[in-house]
């Protein structure tokens, strides 16, 4: 018989991303091996991924709209311990540190273990109030998911969470359809200051290659101010704004080179999917994630973060070089085996149900 497994998050908001991603695709897939599976969401919004039918989701009757992002945290949490002993679930596992700490605030004394996963760079901090409540609720959790070793440490150290484990995300093996190849550099991201694209923009403009084109799959807060951007370096007829986009797998088949030019990761999403395709991937060397993912030179190109020259002399040199291209792409293709999703997918659910933690 299969668990009732409870996931808490944010839910599934305009700007979708990573976070939402992996919440979509682990409930979707403990769905379908017979799971009994709901989503508490903490926003009201439309659910921008597809789920199975038998996944059951909870909104708040109240919108963010207008609160305090802390006022609006703890006028929630009566809706969440209300929803929790609603489903009265086998276990839970709260997802992403804006509003983990409220969430286990709200659970304390059900009697229903939660588990916690942070998403974010390790290195952020959140303001006095929310570093925190991190510090003061987190050891209340049954244990905490990080995704790379250097996260884990970094959590153990802020808030004497003991029983960490390291699982990092899975991969949505993207399979190439037959479009056909192009001069086509891609990014695909939440358009935001702390995902780089600035920086990509201008390594791309420095190149001045007419025959090369600049694709960008996303949209976010930072949309309008990258096209004055691109206006403003003169690459408009090279650049393409594709917006948000559920299925950009022709984008991706298409292109030649990817690039991650984040300031900051969790562990990117975004990354190991352009390599299950496979594609030549360049990515900054930001905390933390690529590291983890990359070997320089083998299987992708790391790059220092908000180095434009840097970037374009990456982005330059694969532009140039089919042979370089075709290699690392092909190490790249790897990552399907090693973030297995079956696999990754049940290091989870062990995590989250084992009754010895």
């Amino acid at each position: 018989m299969g668990m009732k497994i409870a996931f808490i998050s944010a839910g599934f908001r305009r700007f979708s991303g990573g976070q939402e991603r992996i919440v979509a695709s682990l409930a979707n897939h403990y769905a379908r091996a017979g799971h009994d599976v709901s989503i508490v969401c903490l926003f009201k919004s439309e659910t921008f991924f597809p789920l199975e039918q038998s996944i059951k989701v909870y909104e708040p009757t109240i919108n963010r709209d207008g609160n305090n992002r802390f006022l609006y945290a703890l006028k929630i949490i009566p809706y969440i311990r209300r929803t929790v002993r609603r489903i009265k679930p086998d276990t839970m596992l709260g997802v992403g540190e804006w509003f983990n700490p409220f969430t286990v605030l709200a659970t304390l004394g059900l009697g229903y273990p939660l588990y916690l996963t942070d998403r974010m760079s390790p290195d952020l901090r959140f303001g006095v109030v929310l570093d925190g409540a991190k510090k003061l609720f987190y050891r209340f959790s049954r244990g905490v998911i990080a995704q790379t070793s250097y996260a884990a440490q970094t959590i153990k150290r802020r808030t004497g969470v003991r029983n960490i484990i390291v699982i990092p995300n899975p991969v949505n093996a993207i399979k190439r359809t037959e479009a056909e190849k192009r001069n086509v550099i891609i990014t695909v991201g939440r358009l935001s200051p702390e995902k780089g694209q600035e920086y990509l923009i201008r390594a791309f403009a420095k190149l001045g290659r007419e025959d090369w084109k600049l694709s960008l799959v996303g949209d976010g807060v930072s949309r309008e101010k990258l096209k004055a951007l691109v206006t403003e370096l003169d690459v408009s007829d090279s650049v393409v704004f594709h917006g948000h986009k559920l299925d950009f797998v022709k984008e991706l088949s298409e292109a030649e080179i990817f690039v991650l030019p984040s300031l900051s990761e969790g562990f990117p999403n975004a990354l190991i999917e352009a390599m299950s395709l496979p594609l030549a991937c360049i990515s900054s060397d930001c905390t933390a994630g690529p590291r983890d993912i990359i070997e320089e030179g083998v299987n992708g190109m790391l790059v220092e973060p908000a180095n434009v020259d840097a970037l374009a002399a990456a982005m330059e040199k694969l532009m140039y070089d089919k042979t370089l291209r075709e290699r690392l792409s092909k190490n790249a293709c790897r990552v399907r085996d090693e973030l297995n999703f079956e696999t990754i997918s049940l290091r989870y659910l062990k995590f989250i149900t084992d009754d010895n933690n």
